[in-house]
Order: structure tokens, then C-alpha cells, then sequence
């Protein structure tokens, strides 16, 4: 018998893969979802997400890409996806290009950067007059260089005079906003951003809940985190999702192991203490507190959206709820 089956689950809660199923859509997770299929559906051109380690991009990105290649009934998916994981494992900007060309199986006619950004505009031009849409989706987006930036500008001024033939979606860690603020033609081309926030206490009791309701935990159970417990995981985390699916999962491990029926405080305080990596980058303080790069604990606080940073008004063609938010 696993551990989860001890509490009458049905698969495992906590794991640390980004399932879509597991996504739990907070305000600000939900509202940074629906704004970037709303500018992939209108053809706004560059979006860019912004979150530290473990802020739950990945998820965002699995669960938009399950979305966006489910076939509508009767037909097929209109879009032609293609995804580069990691700027950095190119080189050069020539490997960077026939990269995204075979991402697309386009086979590269040209050598150099100007014969291969020919080779996918012809590319564009082509799913454009069949009728599909293209979007290109670019993780670890911290790690662009900045000619690989270029190159990405570049691709966004291929256009009709009523849409943009390409969509670009980019997943980054902070470090990406100064790249983008240096690049004025660039943040100017930026039609939809947003900045992922930690969760706060209502939001680490809602996910845990939810996580354990699609785990198959029945909705009339008692709670397998007592309140105390979930007090201390979210104080502990500093509210970064991945930090909580982590503590939560070594708690109901040692709940297991003690033969306990649910999680305390003090079983959530005294297991979270133990753990060697603790929080986002791997360190605690002597209390099991989540640090920064600085070795500071995480503070709450709030963080301006992308859209204060980058640049972006509602004259790109906001809708209404994104320009009052602005």
C-alpha cells in the first residue's frame, strides 16, 4: 500500500510534475490564464509571464498547451505549436533559428541568420493563407540573449495589416524584465504581460484542498491538514507553490510513517524544520523559514503586474478589465 492510499486516495496529491489536472486556479493564476489565451485567440503578438522559481509557469504553460492542441469537435487543432525549452542550449543565433524552424518541420533551404528568418517567413505566410495559427512558446525565456531577442522582434513584424502572423509566448524568471525594458522596439511589441505573485493563506488552504479533492479524497472527509498545519506551511513557503506541494508532501509521508490520521501543527512545523532544502532555492534559516538569494526570509509583498514594468497601455488593445487594472 502507497502512503496516499493510507488516507483513502486514489493517486498521489503532492507530485512535482505539472499536471494540468492539479493546476489550482487562484485569482491571479486564473486571471494571467485567461488574459493570455484572450491574446493568443486575438493575435496580440509577444506575451510574456513573468514568476520566480516555483510560481507555477510551467503549470500555466502545460495546461495552455493541453488547451490550445485539444481538437474542437469536428476538426482539428488551428494551431501549429512549437516550444524551445531552454534559449541557452543554442549557441548561436544560427542554432537558435533552425531550432524554431524544426520545431515547425520546416527544413531549413538557407545557412545564415537572413536566409533562415526568409525560410520562416515563407513558413508564416503559407499557415497563414491555410487558414492556421502559429505560436511559438519560449521557456527559461531569462536565458534569451539579447540578439535572440532581436530575432524574436524581428519575427513579430511579420504581419497583415490586420494581424500579427505569429504569436510568441515567453515563461521567465525576473531577470527577463530588465532584457525587455533595454529593448524599447521590443517592450513596445509586448501585448500582454503578467507577473505571477506567491499565494496567500486562503489560497495555499485552497490548493492544498483542491489537490486533495482531485487525488480523491471525498468532499464529506475530515481535513488531513489540521488549520494549524496549513499555517505553518504557507508561513514557511513564502506562499511559492512549489515549496507548498513539497512540505505538504513530506508532511502526509511522516503522517504515514506515525500511523496519524492527519497533520497537525506541530507534525507540519516539526517536518518542514528537518528539511535540508527548504523553500524555492534550496535554503532555510535555522526555523525552516524560507530564503531569498540573499539568505533573507521571504516577506509577502505585493509585485507590480508585468504590465507596469514592461511598459505595455491599453492602446495595444487592452480590454477594459485589463486596462483598469493597469
Amino acid at each position: 500500500m502507497t502512503y496516499y492510499q493510507r488516507f483513502g486516495l486514489a493517486r498521489e496529491p503532492f507530485g512535482t510534475t505539472p499536471d494540468p489536472e492539479m493546476f489550482y486556479k487562484t485569482l491571479g493564476h486564473e486571471d494571467c490564464y485567461e488574459r493570455l489565451k484572450l491574446a493568443i485567440h486575438l493575435q496580440r503578438g509577444l506575451s510574456v509571464i513573468i514568476g520566480d522559481i516555483g510560481y507555477g509557469k510551467t503549470t500555466i504553460k502545460v495546461a495552455l498547451l493541453q488547451e490550445l492542441q485539444a481538437a474542437p469537435a469536428g476538426g482539428d487543432s488551428p494551431f501549429e505549436i512549437g516550444i524551445v525549452n531552454n534559449p541557452r542550449d543554442c549557441r548561436t543565433d544560427v542554432q537558435f533559428l533552425r531550432s524554431i524552424l524544426g520545431q515547425f518541420g520546416v527544413a531549413p533551404q538557407g545557412r545564415t541568420g537572413l536566409d533562415l528568418t526568409t525560410d520562416f517567413l515563407r513558413y508564416l505566410e503559407a499557415m497563414h493563407l491555410a487558414r492556421r495559427r502559429v505560436l511559438l512558446v519560449i521557456d527559461e525565456g531569462q536565458n534569451l540573449a539579447g540578439s535572440q531577442l532581436e530575432i524574436l522582434r524581428t519575427f513579430l513584424s511579420f504581419e497583415t495589416p490586420t494581424q500579427k502572423l505569429i504569436n510568441i509566448v515567453i515563461f521567465a524568471q525576473p531577470e527577463l524584465e530588465e532584457k525587455i525594458v533595454r529593448k524599447r522596439n521590443l517592450a513596445q511589441r509586448v501585448g500582454m504581460d503578467h507577473k505571477l505573485n506567491p499565494l496567500n493563506r486562503r489560497d495555499t488552504a485552497g490548493m492544498i484542498a483542491h489537490r486533495l479533492a482531485i487525488a480523491g479524497r471525498p468532499p464529506g472527509a475530515p481535513p488531513l491538514f489540521a488549520p494549524e498545519a496549513i499555517d505553518v506551511i504557507h508561513e514557511r513557503s513564502g506562499g511559492v507553490p512549489r515549496a507548498i506541494t513539497n512540505f505538504c508532501a513530506d508532511c502526509l509521508v511522516e503522517a504515514a510513517f506515525l500511523g496519524r490520521d492527519r497533520v497537525d501543527g506541530a507534525l507540519a512545523a516539526d517536518v518542514i524544520g528537518r528539511r535540508v532544502f527548504t523553500g524555492t532555492l534550496g535554503l532555510a534559516d535555522r526555523n525552516g523559514s524560507a530564503l531569498n538569494r540573499e539568505g533573507d526570509p521571504i516577506v509577502q509583498a505585493p509585485i507590480p503586474l508585468g504590465r507596469e514594468v514592461l511598459g505595455a497601455t491599453a492602446s495595444n488593445g487592452a480590454t477594459a478589465r485589463e486596462a483598469s487594472r493597469a
